[in-house]
């Protein structure tokens, strides 16, 4: 697998009204990304609402992603459970339904005791499996993973990357600048320039399923050293995700979808437990669209 980089979208995950998969809105999702410059699609993230999403739908998202993505851009899986059998058999399923990577976040309810429990953790697995495993430190787990951890667990030949907010790994940028053989990939939506213009290979932005032609326009400005014109973008993208996310996060699900659902790509029901928006919410996010020309 080549070196990951550019523009990965933590794709939202397209459902209908029983909370099944929405077949035609993924199918018009990921042709959309595709279309538009989005170097990888990142399904089963946070963004995806994984925890909420049953065993054999998740399958059939993975199974229609990779038909739909084909040879054209990378697919990557969120396989991680509560604990290892669990997540063992998630990630049996993914890789079965074509999965060409795998990311996987520590393991999340318990607090980990010890730094070393993580370290077996991706180890268990990526030394267990061909395809390619990514480390998602995911704040919401609880078990953020230390620096030097990360440096370790770098040097497994089947470990590929890290997403990570990269500014709270600094080291890692310094200890992997010019390598080919493992990705810096960014998550904290406020700062995608910085960690760009500072070295990290991809950006992996939760509004990157709406506004992906922004978020590539970014990625390519910084990367080329136009930084002036990525930081222009950036407060673009501050703009529109105030507006999608809400204040405080209060309809960071639901803002995206129904937005989505505005431009004819999927439908807008989410398997979170969010409030419905309100009609000023929707009139926001209406206007936000057409100032943003987002089509």
């Amino acid at each position: 697998m080549n070196k990951l980089q550019g523009v990965i979208c933590p794709m939202v995950t397209p459902l209908d009204e029983n909370q099944n998969i929405d077949e035609a809105g993924t199918r018009k999702l990921v042709r959309r990304l595709r279309e538009k410059g989005a170097s990888g699609l990142f399904i089963l993230g946070t963004m995806g609402e994984f925890p909420m999403i049953v065993e054999e739908e998740k399958r059939r998202l993975v199974e229609i992603v990779v038909d739909e993505a084909g040879r054209d851009i990378s697919v990557l899986v969120n396989v991680s459970e509560q604990g290892p059998r669990k997540t063992e058999r998630t990630l049996r399923m993914a890789i079965d339904a074509g999965a060409e990577a795998i990311v996987l976040t520590p393991p999340h309810y318990y607090n980990t005791r010890n730094k070393r429990e993580l370290f077996n953790y991706y180890t268990s697995f990526s030394r267990n499996t061909d395809v390619p495993v990514i480390i998602y430190d995911a704040g919401y787990t609880n078990n953020s993973i230390p620096t030097d951890i990360l440096l370790e667990l770098s040097a497994e030949r089947n470990i590929i990357g890290v997403k990570c907010a990269v500014f709270t790994h600094a080291p890692l940028l310094r200890e992997f600048y010019g390598r080919d053989d493992f990705a810096i990939l960014h998550g904290d939506e406020t700062s995608l320039d910085l960690a760009v213009h500072a070295g990290a290979d991809g950006i992996v932005p939760g509004i990157s399923s709406l506004a992906v032609d922004l978020c590539v326009e970014l990625f390519q400005s910084a990367k080329s050293g136009q930084l002036a014109e990525a930081m222009r973008v950036q407060k673009q993208l501050l703009h529109i995700q105030r507006t999608v996310y809400g204040v405080g996060g209060t309809h960071w699900g639901n803002g995206q979808k129904y937005a989505l659902s505005q431009l004819g790509v999927c439908q807008e029901h989410i398997a979170t437990t969010l409030l419905p928006l309100s009609e000023e919410d929707r009139r926001d996010i209406g206007s936000m669209l057409t100032t943003y020309g987002i089509s």
